[in-house]
């Protein structure tokens, strides 16, 4: 905890996680074969992993 206090000004808590942006950049794109793809900005931390297991 004491580490988030200290860089409070650069880590920001959004939807998925947390991150050194307030909004991640994400790239949505369709390829030829018309599937579906969506990248993101990696974050610190993602709420999915704090999760406890079988959850």
């Amino acid at each position: 905890m004491p580490i988030l206090l200290t860089l409070q000004g650069c880590v920001y808590f959004n939807d998925d996680g947390i991150g050194t942006r307030k909004y991640r950049d994400c790239v949505e794109y369709y390829d030829a074969e018309g599937i579906y793809h969506c990248e993101c900005d990696e974050n610190l931390v993602d709420y999915d992993d704090l999760k406890p297991k079988g959850e």
